[in-house]
């Protein structure tokens, strides 16, 4: 085996693992916040890995610059879809899951702040003013 095609085989794996990770995250996590994770980090190092072992195995060329710019379009579309998917399901009223969701919190619990998502209870910071949110 050639260090080339050991490079390759290398980046192949590691796009593998990485596909799979956002495989198991979209099937287990529990909410869109959580899945849009998955989604804009594992599946995009998965994907650039994939295109790294495609440039490595093409070798210098008009291939490998087309696999670079398709790299750069990843790297820019991933995250920014995640961005825009969380955003709207903010927007719709989506709220992040939370431990009480799941019946793991404890209701006399010490750390029960923390197990809150934002906007729930009666906080001072929780209000949101009407006017555009100036105050």
């Amino acid at each position: 085996m050639t260090p080339g095609e050991a490079g390759v085989l290398a980046l192949v794996a590691g796009s593998v693992f990485f596909s799979s990770v956002a495989v198991v995250g979209f099937a287990r996590l529990p909410d869109a916040f959580a899945r849009a994770h998955a989604a804009s980090k594992s599946e995009t190092l998965g994907a650039l890995f994939g295109l790294a072992a495609a440039a490595v195995a093409f070798g210098p060329g008009n291939e490998t610059v087309k696999l670079a710019m398709l790299a750069v379009f990843v790297l820019v579309t991933g995250p920014t879809a995640a961005h825009a998917i969380v955003r709207a399901a903010t927007r719709a009223g989506a709220t992040p899951w939370t431990r009480d969701e799941a019946g793991d919190g404890d209701a006399g619990d010490d750390n029960e702040a923390e197990d809150r998502s934002p906007g729930d209870g009666d906080e001072a910071g929780d209000e949101v003013e009407s006017d555009g949110g100036e105050r």
